[in-house]
């Protein structure tokens, strides 16, 4: 996420909150249409459009795909008064949006719905706002782990890492498997992208509170960064900006042999569909004795408008969507899915590699999303994010030192406070929201 994003998200929300959406918005739309942005991605826009139609005739309910990306296009749509009525948000914006009234709370249609029962419970959870209203359905869910290549394992000796490996094990093996060359490293042993560097704060039980309105870099945090910096320092991850002058993807960098370890997403489609090297994948490693706290996330979903006009026809197609389009199926966020053999069924790589461990161990110690950017409120999370970016890119470039990164924490929290106190100030702001949003200021540490 960059600082240009938070900025587009800061800007247009305060151009939705100035316009008073009128009921009778949207009014011309067949009431029996629903109109779904999905993704502008080619593989599943033929997928749906190929599956619609059977959709349709079982429940006379047409779907329309409104394929784009961006927020931008849907903040505009929301200020015309003509929004999708499906559409994906995340939490950085989900309560925003919730508070202002532009989305429907999923209760009002799901009340009595049986298909709820068949959702992860963290599913509605991650979806509900602090007004207690549920606001988006998540529509996936994926961990993380260490892809690993086993061939330069077995040419160096070392044997695979197991789900019971330690941050210091993982260091050890890294450093067996970093190669010197003339000119450089020629093999590096790991390959950590700095936006995972948070789930490795989970994994050291850093005291990490969701949704928080203030920015705090715990002892427990400060330990990773530097362990983190180690990796750098000692020689066995490339630097940070070498790889991105290098300009390679990490997962070319896997395939290449130029690392052979790599954290990336668990399932990842793009990993198994274009990997030609024998690999594996075992849990990120543990901090010591301290309990697992793998990452999960489900940190955006699908919303519904608040200007949809059929709610009851939107719902079915939400569920549709989700539990029985091909291309999100087998979908995690129903645990009677049988995600894990349908995903070696699909792939069957998958068997033996190690992904069934994964997956098993992050459902039995599931610790959600804690990324920054899903971290913090809605309110303060583009504020605090403008101004941690930058210092955290310093930091990774090794400009600045840890202790000068926290250092930065009063002044990020100060900004953080002017703009819950600007949120307060509009008018435009539900009540039931507002009042939550006071009593968090009551007892947050700034």
């Amino acid at each position: 996420m960059t600082i240009a994003f938070y900025r587009q998200v800061h800007s247009a929300l305060l151009a939705v909150a100035a316009v008073l959406i009128l009921p009778g918005c949207g009014a011309d739309r067949s009431s029996k249409e629903v109109v779904f942005n999905c993704a502008a991605n080619a593989q599943e826009i033929e997928a749906l459009s190929k599956e619609i139609p059977l959709f349709t005739r079982e429940s006379g309910i047409t779907i329309k795909l409104s394929p784009f990306t961006g927020q931008e296009k849907l903040y505009a749509m929301i200020a015309a008064g003509q929004p999708p009525d499906i559409f994906y948000t995340n939490s950085v914006v989900r309560d925003q949006l919730a508070a202002q009234g532009h989305l429907l709370d999923l209760r009002q249609v799901s009340a009595t719905d049986p298909f709820t029962q068949r959702l992860r419970a963290s599913a509605i959870q991650r979806g509900t706002s602090i007004d207690g209203g549920w606001y988006s359905l998540s529509n996936w869910i994926f961990t993380l782990g260490v892809y690993y290549n086993r061939d330069l394992f077995d040419e160096a000796g070392v044997p695979y890492p197991d789900a019971s490996w330690t941050w210091d094990q993982m260091v050890a093996t890294a450093q067996k498997l970093t190669k010197q060359a003339k000119r450089g490293k020629e093999q590096y042993g790991i390959f950590i992208g700095s936006h995972f560097v948070e789930a490795l704060e989970q994994m050291n039980n850093a005291p990490i509170q969701p949704n928080a309105l203030f920015l705090s870099v715990s002892n427990e945090s400060q330990e990773v960064y530097r362990e983190y910096l180690d990796l750098m320092r000692e020689e066995i991850m490339p630097d940070l900006q070498r790889v991105q002058a290098m300009g390679m993807q990490s997962r070319q960098m896997l395939e290449s042999g130029r690392v052979a370890m790599l954290v990336e997403a668990v399932p990842d489609i793009s990993l198994l569909e274009t990997l030609s090297i024998r690999w594996g994948v075992v849990p990120l490693p543990r901090f010591g004795n301290k309990p697992p706290r793998y990452f999960r996330s489900e940190s955006g979903g699908f919303s519904i408008s608040s200007k949809t006009g059929d709610p009851a026809a939107t719902w079915e197609a939400l569920k549709w969507i989700v539990s029985k389009a091909s291309i999100y199926q087998p979908n995690p966020i129903f645990p009677d899915a049988g995600f894990v053999d349908g995903w070696e069924a699909r792939y069957p790589k998958l068997v033996g590699s190690g992904f069934r461990a994964v997956w098993e161990l992050s459902e039995q110690h599931d610790d959600g999303d804690k990324r920054f950017f899903v971290r913090f409120s809605s309110w303060t999370s583009g504020t605090i994010m403008e101004r941690l970016q930058p210092k955290l890119d310093q930091l990774w470039a090794r400009r600045i030192s840890v202790d000068q990164l926290a250092a930065t924490v009063p002044e990020i929290n100060a900004a953080a406070k002017r703009e819950i106190d600007n949120v307060l100030k509009n008018r435009n702001l539900n009540e039931s929201f507002r009042k939550q949003i006071e009593q968090q200021l009551a007892i947050a540490p700034q």
